[in-house]
């Protein structure tokens, strides 16, 4: 061998293909992280060996030294189209069967050959002899062919695995077409070729097998962003997100599911990829579809019952693109049960703490008042027996009166405090419902005309319960006063709107009293200071305007935003 080169025209194909081979294996070995882009990169490293020594058969003067590089670009061939199968695989979704072992396995037919062509010259299994003619004439052997089998036999691997990625993604369709264009071309012309021995030049080989299948692949990797981080972070999230999502065409059916949705709905992917969203989701879910429309009625749906039911919520988001097309749809599920079964212990919670405060509220009334009157009545009970032990009648019997008078009146309350406390037991409660039954019951009981003004009804739409239940409290005790101590023949209430709270005016007729005396009785009219730690308790007041014999004004401040507001 002399090892002497010459320009010949025919370099050109095949340098553009070591160029095209070099860019894509630097493009993608950056990416190398990535999944796929380590096997493309090795593969275009194999695909530039192979042009490299294509463009030095072509340059070489000597007989000797063309065939050497003929054998030096054949060692490279199968195993760029066993790393290509590699990508493939890895690009359609395929790379948890590429493990370690599988690699291996993957890699012997291409190592046997490798070997087969070093020790040709002791069997010819690879090459059975060179010939000089316009060009070098090479008659293959047995193992040639086997090769050129084993690598079609990938080639339809790689075929079937491309075209189930674009059945399953119709994003990639356009990408996958032009990679398999790519590659059915450059293995068709290679086995042509082989076959016709030599029906293109050296140089027009190279770039009708490498070139073009590069060209392709370019193609795609820039143009449609295949290796793109991006892209691939996108694809990672929308597998490996929890929530459930469904790609949907306009008109309803199933195009492609991650796996937490399969996991939601207990069922594989390929029975679900096809199907119209309504018959796979529960017939309660609130998914309305109608012709080239799809919109959701419900925010949340349940799948199962009792305790082992799951709840989701649902979001539903057009895919238009960059013109405003609209090409279909995104119903994404979210897992809600802890957060619904968290409402629900909280929710428990604040009725049992609820129920606590009216209780321990409750013992102190009926402590301060009944307690009260029960010690008084037991005093004022041996007395009159004594009066009547000693025969003294005249001064028993007004006693005996007084007792029966206090005994009615404890009566009342107790049966007030009573249908106070039932106000509001339904399931649905609302403030106005509950205020006018008791008004209504007011009015009949206690013969007092009652007047509620509403300059604004949607106020009382807006009255946060609770706090609602606390302002009840206060308006039942109000009356009870003006009924019970006052006197009074005729109650006004109004409720308003001020600038920033919310006012409610109890106005009675009664005899009034004075404020002032009522403040320096300390330990007494325990009601109205129920009333205002009830008020304060909201974040609001309570303010009380009387005089003897002009009646009484209580005046209770919400401000709005604990009126419209859940209050904790």
């Amino acid at each position: 061998m002399t090892w002497e080169y010459n320009y010949n025209q025919d370099l050109w194909p095949a340098m553009v293909s070591i160029v095209l081979t070099l860019c894509l294996g630097i493009f993608s070995w950056r990416r190398r992280k990535l999944p796929s882009a380590k096997a493309f990169a090795i593969g275009c490293f194999f695909a530039m060996l192979w042009s490299i020594g294509s463009s030095l058969e072509i340059a070489a003067v000597d007989f000797l030294t063309k065939v050497f590089w003929i054998k030096f670009h054949a060692l490279w061939q199968l195993p760029t189209v066993t790393a290509m199968s590699c990508f493939f695989l890895e690009y359609a979704g395929f790379g948890r069967f590429l493990t370690r072992r599988n690699l291996v396995f993957l890699s012997i037919p291409a190592f046997i050959i490798f070997c087969l062509m070093l020790t040709n010259s002791y069997h010819h299994l690879i090459w059975t002899s060179f010939s000089m003619e316009e060009y070098v004439t090479v008659k293959y052997g047995i193992g040639t062919w086997l090769s050129i089998v084993y690598a079609n036999m990938l080639g339809l691997v790689n075929l079937l695995a491309l075209l189930r990625l674009a059945y399953r993604s119709p994003k990639s369709r356009l990408p996958v077409l032009i990679m398999l264009f790519g590659q059915i071309s450059g293995r068709a012309m290679y086995v042509l070729d082989s076959l016709q021995n030599r029906i293109f030049s050296p140089g027009e080989s190279v770039f009708v097998v490498i070139g073009i299948s590069c060209s392709a692949y370019a193609f795609a990797l820039f143009y449609f962003r295949v290796l793109d981080p991006i892209s691939m972070a996108r694809t990672v999230v929308i597998e490996q997100m929890a929530d459930g999502s469904f790609v949907l065409d306009l008109q309803g059916y199933i195009v492609d599911i991650n796996p937490a949705a399969a996991r939601i709905l207990n069922k594989p992917a390929s029975d679900l990829c096809g199907r119209s969203i309504v018959d796979v989701m529960p017939a309660d879910s609130g998914i309305d579809m109608r012709l080239d429309c799809i919109r959701i009625t419900k925010s949340e749906f349940n799948l199962g019952m009792g305790s082992t039911a799951r709840y989701y919520s649902m979001n539903l988001t057009e895919l238009s693109d960059r013109h405003g097309d609209v090409h279909g749809h995104l119903l994404l599920l979210h897992d809600i049960t802890r957060q619904r079964q968290s409402q629900e212990r909280l929710m428990k919670q604040q009725l049992v703490v609820a129920t606590l405060k009216e209780r321990e509220r409750l013992a102190r009334e009926l402590h301060d008042s009944i307690g009260q009157v029960l010690g008084y009545i037991s005093l004022q009970a041996q007395a009159a027996n004594q009066w009547a032990l000693s025969g003294n009648t005249i001064k028993a019997t007004p006693i005996l009166n007084r007792l029966a008078e206090v005994a009615q009146n404890a009566h009342a309350d107790v049966r007030e405090s009573i249908i106070s406390l039932r106000t509001g037991t339904t399931t649905e409660w609302t403030f106005a419902q509950a205020l006018q039954n008791y008004l209504d019951h007011y009015r009949t009981t206690y013969s007092i005309d009652i007047e509620l003004l509403l300059p604004d009804e949607r106020m009382l739409d807006e009255l946060n319960p609770e706090v609602g239940v606390q302002i009840l409290r206060v308006i039942q005790e109000a009356l009870a006063n003006a009924s019970k101590h006052g006197d009074a023949h005729c109650v006004k209430i109004v409720i308003e709107q001020q600038s920033d709270y919310a006012r409610i005016s109890i106005s009675d007729d009664g005899i009034g009293f004075d404020p002032e005396s009522i403040n320096k009785e300390t330990g007494k009219h325990f009601g109205l200071m129920f009333m205002r730690e009830r008020m304060a308790q909201i974040g609001g007041s309570v303010t009380i305007s009387s005089k003897p014999g002009s009646g009484t004004t209580v005046l209770l401040d919400v401000p709005l935003g604990t009126w419209k507001e859940r209050y904790v």
